[in-house]
Formats: structure tokens, C-alpha cells, sequence
């Protein structure tokens, strides 16, 4: 019976983080950040298209141009996270690693699209409660032909 205890302890205080995401995850720039720009990986990244992905998503019809985010959920989730218990608020962080981006910019006046594919550098502002809310600025490191 103490073992269990004692293996019990360890692990509620390593999902101890994970409740709070769970709790707080209901912040609704983080939803509607999640929604216009993650791309799942359940797809290939070429298999993105902008006139697709731009007519679609709620929201992005009248927008000249949109950067989409090609990479798991986690990943996007965790970039606010300082310490394990502390996460940045209302601040910029740029990700450690490059991200796969798919950047579509409208042709003209028309609804088609143009993209550009590369793997960049991706700064996000984390919000007041500690959740990617938006992108602030980007460095391409490489472009991916298609």
C-alpha cells in the first residue's frame, strides 16, 4: 500500500501542469488561434492547398494573406511554458525549433491564392494567461518546393 503511494505522488505531480491546461484551455484567442492556423500532421504538408484552406476556415475569406502552422498540437501548446509550473504572460517568445509554414497570399482581386512553403522561425505572443494567442514575426530559414 506505501509503494503505491509513493509511485502515486510522482505522477500526480507530473499531470499536476496538464490539469491546468485542461482547465485554463478554454480561453477563446487560444481556440480561435488553433483553428485559423494549425495544420495537422494527419495530412501531408503538400497536400495543403491555400484556395482550400482560405475559402474553409471560419473567419479568413476576406483576409489578404495568412500563415498556417504545419506541426503537432503539443508542440504549439507548450511555447508559453517558462518552467514546467510557470508559463510567459503577455510576452513574445520566439519557438526553438523551425516550424513548417504554409504562407498563402491573395493574387490580385481575385479569390486564388498564392503559397509559399518554407521552414521558419516563428515568433508568438503568449497571452496574459499563458497560451500562443498570435503570430508576431517570422524568419524564413529555408524554402520547400513543391
Amino acid at each position: 500500500m506505501a509503494s503505491s503511494v509513493n509511485i502515486l505522488g510522482p505522477v500526480l505531480l507530473l499531470l499536476f501542469p496538464l490539469w491546468g491546461q485542461l482547465m485554463h484551455g478554454q480561453n477563446l484567442s487560444r481556440k480561435q488561434f488553433m483553428k485559423q492556423h494549425h495544420l495537422r500532421p494527419s495530412l501531408e504538408f503538400n497536400q495543403y492547398k491555400c484556395d482550400v484552406l482560405m475559402r474553409e476556415i471560419e473567419g479568413l475569406k476576406e483576409k489578404n494573406s495568412h500563415i498556417f502552422l504545419y506541426i503537432a498540437w503539443h508542440q504549439i501548446a507548450n511555447i508559453c511554458f517558462k518552467t514546467w509550473r510557470e508559463r510567459y504572460r503577455n510576452m513574445y517568445v520566439w519557438a526553438h525549433q523551425p516550424f513548417k509554414i504554409l504562407s498563402c497570399k491573395r493574387k490580385n482581386f481575385n479569390y486564388s491564392y498564392t503559397e509559399k512553403r518554407s521552414y521558419s522561425h516563428i515568433e508568438f505572443h503568449c497571452s496574459v494567461k499563458g497560451y500562443v494567442d498570435s503570430i508576431e514575426d517570422m524568419r524564413v530559414l529555408e524554402y520547400i518546393d513543391t
